[in-house]
């Protein structure tokens, strides 16, 4: 029996997916293992690999389309499958023929007076039988959603509603889970037509869903243009109406809209995370000034004997330190508890082609600067290449923003769920500084942090304590040398 091939879940926090690119056409044969096509996740652009042997029947969704995860994207044909048990498999799902057989051009939908429309084979016949009537006008999909044009739909069924304008939210679907078949369009088409009262002058023809809709949200129909069959307001234009008329504002001044910017499936799952950081999250703030001097100093001698250190690995290599000596700060809270991590995992915010990325860095306890640097360069390299994998996002437990290289003299990030912690950093500056031995002025190197924490997991007191000791180590970095132990020792 033919398989179906679903969007897969590649990462504990992907609801959905979105295909970039097939590597297989349809007719293509296939192998286990072979790389079938590569998908964007929540975290990564992965590549998925094919888990069955045979041949790539029907391509369901094209590139470039998102789709949640558990939908059905492809057909394979297994070895053992007849050319009876194809078609009949795919009759059964309404989705045509398979490649590469020729694929019968489907008939237009009936009207009422041509006669009533052939039945497709895969109609359930509650449905195939009876008079037409109207589907009960209230949808199974909230009026107000991200997205309310995602509906359980076949192909065939999506191409039939688009030539007719039909809004496909507004049908009741009797596929399987619910999905809209070629049928359901087709009737709801006749019951349109069949059950079309006269219209009196100045009235607007609409569908019963969006004559409901419109009256719960007191629109006037005569300033909705109606894209529906018969030039009908449906579902989908009054929604399209209210939120122009949100856009719009009060006054409803005219103002220029730009080109749409598609999210990311990366950049959609960092606005939901960082929302729900904000919303759930109670944040505080701390921030202190470094004396940046001493560690520049080493800085310069480090890479004057050839050794590549930045200040963010120097900061790494102290936050792990600090985070050593402070337990209670690297921990989370969870179900009225707070637990505190084993190995301290520090991620570090990347700015990769217009996109946040923070790659974690694990295992940083007891690791010598040079290593913690050649790690963290490693996956920044990654990063802009856009290779990471959903493992080098996952388990941190600290995070480090830095964004003093784009002059930012200070700012303080929002939490990353489920941390407790994010350590801020600001620009190198120089300054005029007050000596406090002599009171004489110079010049000074100054940098600030800004700590958000969790008020949860840690009060003000225990927060001042441990970034005054980060502090502390950037001024005397030679402690930042002395702790060589190997990682993993």
């Amino acid at each position: 029996m033919p398989r179906e091939i679903k969007m897969p879940k590649l990462s504990d926090t992907m609801e959905e997916g979105t295909l970039n690119v097939w590597r297989k056409s349809e007719g293509d044969r296939i192998e286990k293992g072979d790389i079938l096509l590569e998908i964007e996740t929540d975290k990564a652009d992965m590549e998925f690999e094919a888990y069955m042997s045979g041949t790539l029947a029907k391509i369901l969704v094209p590139a470039g389309e998102t789709v949640a995860i558990g939908t059905p994207i492809a057909i394979v044909r297994l070895e053992r499958d007849s050319d009876a048990e194809l078609a009949r498999f795919l009759a059964e799902r309404d989705l045509g023929a398979a490649a590469p057989q020729p694929v019968a051009a489907e008939p237009a939908p009936a009207s009422p007076s041509a006669g009533a429309p052939a039945a497709t084979p895969a109609a359930p016949a509650a449905i195939a039988s009876g008079p037409a009537t109207l589907p009960p006008p209230a949808s199974q999909l909230p009026f107000f959603v991200p997205d309310p044009d995602r509906v359980r739909a076949t192909p065939r069924a999506r191409v039939l509603a688009r030539e007719q304008g039909v809004d496909l939210s507004e049908i009741a679907g009797a596929g399987p889970e619910g999905a809209v078949l070629v049928r359901d369009v087709e009737l709801y088409l006749e019951a349109l037509d069949a059950s079309d009262p006269p219209t009196l002058p100045g009235d607007v023809p609409a569908t019963p869903v969006a004559q409901r809709i419109a009256d719960e949200h007191h629109v006037d129909l005569t300033r909705v243009k109606g894209t529906g069959p018969g030039g009908r307001v449906t579902k989908r234009d009054i929604r399209e109406h209210l939120e122009h008329e949100a856009r719009q504002g009060p006054e409803r001044a005219a103002r220029l809209i730009g080109d749409e910017i598609k999210l990311s499936q990366k950049r959609k799952f960092l606005i939901r995370n960082m929302v729900e950081s904000k919303q759930s999250t109670p944040h505080f703030y701390i921030a202190m000034e470094v004396d940046a001097d001493p560690v520049a100093a080493l800085r310069r001698r480090l890479v004057e004997e050839g050794r590549r250190v930045t200040y963010t690995h120097m900061i790494m290599k102290a936050s792990a330190l600090a985070l050593e000596r402070f337990p209670e700060a690297n921990a989370t809270f969870r179900d009225d508890r707070i637990l505190r991590y084993q190995p301290i995992n520090i991620a570090v915010a990347v700015d990769v082609q217009d996109e946040l990325v923070a790659p974690v860095v694990k295992d940083c306890q007891g690791r010598d600067l040079e290593d913690l640097a050649a790690s963290t360069d490693a996956l920044i390299r990654k990063a802009r290449e856009r290779k990471l994998a959903p493992d080098d996002y996952s388990d941190g437990t600290f995070t480090v923003s830095n964004l003093g290289m784009l002059g930012v003299d200070h700012f303080f990030a929002i939490i990353t769920p489920p941390q407790s912690m994010t350590l801020s950093v600001g620009a190198l500056r120089t300054l005029p500084v007050v000596d406090a031995k002599d009171g004489t002025i110079r010049a000074g190197r100054r940098m600030d942090f800004g700590l958000a924490c969790d008020h949860r997991v840690l009060d003000g007191a225990r927060a001042a304590r441990f970034l005054d000791e980060l502090v502390r180590l950037l001024e005397n970095p030679h402690e930042l040398l002395e702790s060589s132990a190997k990682h993993g020792d």
